[in-house]
């Protein structure tokens, strides 16, 4: 038996190796899961900044958006949403035009509605709502114009906006 005790010794250590690795690999696998993403109520602002605000969702907790129901400020010319929680999320989006079925806003009239598609960046480009980063950007943004003189923009959503 003492014989065989290198070989048992060389076995557990192997095993011991190989759980090892295994506790290595998961965080690895818990890293490539899907980003955490919020659906938000409202979104109004301007040309230049919008408020998000009624966000539910997975990323609505206190290491990303804020704990649930989560607000956020989205700043068009860094594309960058800094949430309740202080924690930002950096995108990457586009525009594209479609219908105009957006409902009547009393003082403006009805300038276009555009379909907003993206992304959160990834790694450290994403921000630090880390779990938000890769994550979708979508949704319907109403673009009214103020009636009366300055004719400035207000931007609302149609629909919920996801982040």
């Amino acid at each position: 038996m003492k014989r065989h005790l290198p070989v048992r010794l060389l076995a557990c250590a192997a095993l011991a190796g190989s759980a090892s690795l295994a506790a290595v690999a998961i965080p690895g696998g818990v890293a490539s899961a899907s980003p955490l993403t919020v659906s938000c109520t409202h979104l109004t602002g301007t040309a230049t900044s919008q408020t998000l605000s009624g966000c539910t969702g997975g990323g609505a907790i206190a290491a990303d958006a804020g704990v649930s129901p989560a607000h956020g400020t989205n700043v068009v010319s860094t594309k960058t949403v800094t949430w309740g929680s202080g924690k930002t999320s950096k995108t990457t989006y586009t525009y594209t035009g479609v219908t105009n079925n957006c409902p009547a806003l009393s003082g403006y009239t009805k300038d276009l509605k555009e379909h907003e598609t993206g992304h959160v960046n990834t790694g450290t480009a994403g921000g630090t709502a880390v779990g938000m980063r890769g994550g979708a950007f979508s949704g319907y943004a109403c673009v009214y114009k103020l009636t009366a003189a300055p004719h400035t923009l207000k931007i609302v959503n149609d629909g919920n906006f996801t982040v």
